[in-house]
């Protein structure tokens, strides 16, 4: 039987999520970690969660998020998230903004459903999961599930000696799968990033 995941609610909390390719199979390469690099990047901004650290690996990623008690958003902002996630050639984008320019704000079933998209740790990994699968699948011309099963989160404490230690353990990944002697090295983790 399935457990419900741990979320803390009416606070912020910081986690550490995990997910792994179908059958443990190493199928991202350099070009599909920095696809997917990019879209961990532009879904956090979209979801108004903090980043802290990433890293891609062969077969599985791993990221510790932030996520806030709130996301406030104004209509402006809310626009500028939807064309920063899709892009502006998008259809939704496209539609998003011209209504917003139409009428000076958000209809509020519309803004209804994108504040719902923020500030969801479950929305933010799902949403990046199936657009990079969608993503990968064609550029492989192939079909069906990329990841293993739903993602593992662990609840970590919002201290920075413990976000030192998690983020360390995070960083170290490459060089625990010898991929590299040093993650300052390794370009698809956020410390080989920050330097």
């Amino acid at each position: 039987m399935r457990m419900a995941r741990i979320k803390v609610q009416g606070r912020g909390a910081v986690y550490h999520c995990i997910s792994r390719i179908v059958g443990g199979e190493a199928l991202l390469g350099p070009q599909e970690k920095e696809q997917l690099r990019r879209m961990l990047w532009q879904q956090a901004q979209f979801c108004g969660l903090d980043l802290i650290t990433y890293c891609i690996l062969n077969n599985h990623f791993h990221v510790l998020l932030r996520v806030p008690a709130t996301v406030e958003a104004t209509d402006a902002q809310l626009v500028e998230r939807v064309l920063g996630l899709y892009g502006a050639k998008h259809l939704y984008a496209q539609t998003v903004a011209k209504s917003y320019r139409l009428q000076g704000a958000l209809a509020g079933d519309l803004r209804r459903g994108l504040l719902a998209r923020m500030g969801d740790l479950s929305g933010f990994m799902k949403e990046l999961k199936q657009r990079f699968s969608k993503w990968f699948n064609r550029r492989q011309e192939r079909f069906g599930t990329l990841w293993a099963e739903r993602f593992k989160s662990v609840l970590v404490e919002d201290r920075p000696t413990t976000l030192e230690v998690v983020a360390a353990y995070i960083d170290l990944n490459p060089v625990r799968a010898g991929l590299a002697d040093d993650p300052k090295d390794y370009r698809f983790c956020s410390y080989a990033a920050a330097l």
